[in-house]
């Protein structure tokens, strides 16, 4: 199975690019059904670690880590020397602009965790994902809640004109359509 490593300046740009090197880590694996779960913790994990680096006025690069625990779970590690460790907090207002990041992690992954062992110093965020291995099961686009979710939030992206919101809700419709209807089809 494949790993990869990603180091990049904490920039907030930079989070898409992780999140794609997840995706096509875990689809050159046959692992998509792991891809939008997998995605979308790495952005919240990189997106702590750039967060942590702005306000820490700290420029050095973070890495992302990604491997295979084994081979039906995958790790991903994000790791920048920020000073600080990030808490998952109890609860979050539904008005909060952040804090929501760890939760998903939390509520999501099967382990995860913050580690400051290592060399170099700073801290790293960790979580694993994993299963048996899937299950190829076709599902029909047609009434696809999940198409229908996705394809809901891109037109709501397109009516408030962000093109960034626009770009990213299209990669995850075309990236749902790909994962949950074709490449099944394709793997039988």
């Amino acid at each position: 199975m494949p790993d990869c490593s990603l180091v990049f300046p904490p920039h907030p740009a930079w989070v898409r690019a992780a999140r794609e090197a997840v995706r096509t880590l875990l689809t050159a694996a046959r692992r998509t059904d792991l891809a939008e779960t997998a995605m979308a913790l790495t952005s919240e994990a990189v997106t702590n670690a750039v967060n942590a680096c702005r306000d820490g006025n700290c420029t050095t690069p973070v890495t992302l880590s990604v491997e295979w625990a084994d081979p039906h779970h995958i790790r991903v590690l994000v790791h920048d020397t920020a000073p600080g460790l990030p808490a998952l907090r109890p609860a979050v207002a539904p008005d909060d602009e952040s804090g929501r990041g760890l939760m998903l992690i939390d509520s999501r992954a099967q382990a995860w965790g913050v580690s400051t062992e290592g060399p170099g110093g700073g801290k790293s965020t960790w979580f694993v994902l994993g299963g048996g291995p899937p299950t190829p099961t076709y599902r029909s686009p047609i009434d696809c809640p999940d198409c229908a979710a996705l394809e809901a939030a891109r037109r709501k992206a397109a009516a408030g004109g962000d093109r960034t919101r626009i770009e990213d809700t299209t990669v995850a419709v075309r990236s749902h359509f790909r994962d949950a209807h074709l490449l099944p089809r394709w793997m039988r």
